[in-house]
């Protein structure tokens, strides 16, 4: 992705910092912001691309609290499910940033549970228009959360377009490959009355989390 792009995308979603601080001050508050937003947004995109997916769910938020074994875990679930979503979506290409995006169902893959992150309910998020190498056009949404004085990834969601024929199911499928990986024992895939999706478009509500752990079904309603 082009720096110009990211920058471009920063400053549209940053823009609100303006009116918290003023001067000089504020100019180099957005730019500490903008400079990691865009670091993390590029390396997130480069491990996609090239398969590493521990390398991608390391850049993902890990609560304090985790033991060294936890943590391992959760970048080991994190970067099964990533596999999961360039499997079933494939590479994403032609991205550009979709200031008004139109209603997609989406999948997203966060750190964390639920309990944990509605005590940082705080975030920015960066919506990106895609072409999926596997499902044509499409959308990223990657959402960033600042911790501790430390920007980093919170969740990202893949979706399709709501227009599109059949999109609600094929969101549905790919959350039952999901499910399956994290509790492999043998079980029904989840339903939609079990797990319902969500029409979404623009902000996550976490509000909207099923999953206990690391695969989140959200509400993207938009802002």
């Amino acid at each position: 992705m082009k720096k110009s792009l990211l920058i471009l995308t920063c400053c549209i979603l940053l823009s609100a910092l303006s009116t918290r601080v003023s001067g000089q001050e504020s100019v180099e508050i957005r730019k500490s912001v903008e400079a990691q937003i865009q670091t993390l947004s590029s390396e997130f995109l480069t491990h996609m691309s090239s398969s590493k997916y521990s390398d991608a769910a390391g850049l993902f938020h890990c609560p304090q609290a985790y033991t060294s074994v936890k943590k391992t875990g959760q970048i080991l679930g994190v970067s099964k499910l990533l596999k999961i979503l360039t499997d079933e979506f494939g590479i994403p290409t032609s991205c550009k940033i979709s200031e008004f995006p139109d209603p997609h169902y989406n999948v997203t893959v966060c750190g964390g549970d639920i309990q944990y992150w509605e005590k940082h309910p705080s975030q920015l998020q960066i919506p990106l228009e895609v072409v999926f190498s596997k499902e044509n056009e499409g959308q990223i949404v990657i959402l960033f959360s600042n911790v501790f004085n430390k920007w980093e990834i919170r969740a990202v969601a893949y979706g399709l377009p709501a227009q599109r024929p059949g999109a609600k199911e094929r969101i549905m499928e790919v959350m039952a490959k999901m499910f399956a990986t994290l509790q492999p024992k043998p079980q029904k895939p989840p339903t939609e009355k079990k797990y319902p999706i969500v029409l979404a478009s623009h902000k996550l509500n976490e509000s909207g989390i099923k999953d206990r752990k690391y695969l989140y079904k959200n509400e993207h309603s938009r802002g």
